[in-house]
């Protein structure tokens, strides 16, 4: 009974942190399928989502699910940025991506990593940082849950499943869906692809960013300038298990890695747990490269 109980705990556990690594991979996934860029500075505002959360938590008083409204729609900003001063340049009047296109982002956004990461130690120093936030527990038979870590989970699969309804029941969705398979037919039916590509990228950006603050219930003393060499990798092994530009591939990739990462924490250290992890992208690219969703 107390082996089962265990087994439970991390399975469900597991899920719940699989929850929140999908929506932080979320975003990516949705730039990387849409706009065809793999955007190397993702960790980064994965950082800034998390440290926008300690200040509004800090000045505001917020906790990390109404910071994660606020990043998202400070988000929204930083997207179109990005896409105008990083992408637009590069991209604008492409039929498709070609090679090029993507050494040069690919680059660019290295170098943009680099930037933020070492601009963060500067302005924020190199100690780590938490949001202290604990709004109980729930009983569930034998588990004791962290409401804050249940609420974080359901804001998480709430924030994919608008998303995939936003992609396939409106026609801003279906018009960057037709972006993310033919640039040609996106403006053959009358849409313009700037403006398709840049609020796919707003979007994107908003998700990650929101994707950082909820990720601060996890890591309650964890926030610092180096947390995106550690939550970028995740994303990115995310998005390959569930496939590139496939929206609900985030949360099926996430669960699997979350559920994969906490169990093996019962028997092995963590660092070894995380790498065997990411031994999962092993099998998948050599026998379903185009992800485990269909």
């Amino acid at each position: 009974m107390v082996a089962l109980a265990v087994i439970l705990s991390d399975l469900l556990f597991g899920m719940m942190l699989g929850c929140v690594f999908a929506v932080v991979a979320h975003g990516l996934n949705l730039i990387w399928g849409v706009v065809k860029v793999v955007n190397i500075a993702h960790g980064e505002f994965i950082m800034l989502g998390a440290y926008g959360a300690y200040f509004l938590n800090v000045f505001g008083g917020f906790n990390p699910l109404l910071s994660a409204v606020v990043d998202g729609a400070l988000g929204i900003f930083v997207g179109y940025a990005f896409y105008f001063s990083f992408l637009h340049r590069e991209l604008r009047g492409k039929e498709r991506i070609t090679l090029r296109s993507e050494m040069v982002t690919l680059v660019s956004t290295f170098g943009l990593s680099l930037f933020m990461s070492n601009l963060a130690v500067v302005a924020f120093t190199g100690d780590f940082v938490g949001i202290n936030w604990s709004p109980g527990t729930v009983a569930l038979g034998f588990l004791e849950l962290p409401l804050g870590a249940l609420y974080v989970t359901i804001l998480a699969v709430l924030i994919i499943s608008t998303s995939v309804v936003f992609l396939d029941r409106t026609y801003i969705g279906n018009a960057i869906k037709a972006y993310s398979q033919d640039i040609t037919a996106t403006q053959l039916v009358g849409a313009n692809p700037t403006k398709v590509a840049s609020l796919a990228t707003a979007l994107g950006f908003s998700i990650t960013m929101a994707g950082g603050a909820l990720l601060t219930v996890w890591i309650p003393t964890g926030i610092n300038p180096y947390m995106g060499a550690l939550y970028a990798p995740i994303s990115f092994v995310i998005v390959v298990l569930g496939g590139p530009g496939k929206m609900l591939g985030s949360l099926l990739g996430g669960l699997t890695l979350g559920v994969v990462i906490d169990v093996l924490q019962a028997f092995v250290p963590v660092s070894l747990a995380y790498a065997v992890a990411f031994l999962l992208l092993i099998p998948v690219l050599l026998f379903r490269p185009e992800g485990i969703v269909k």
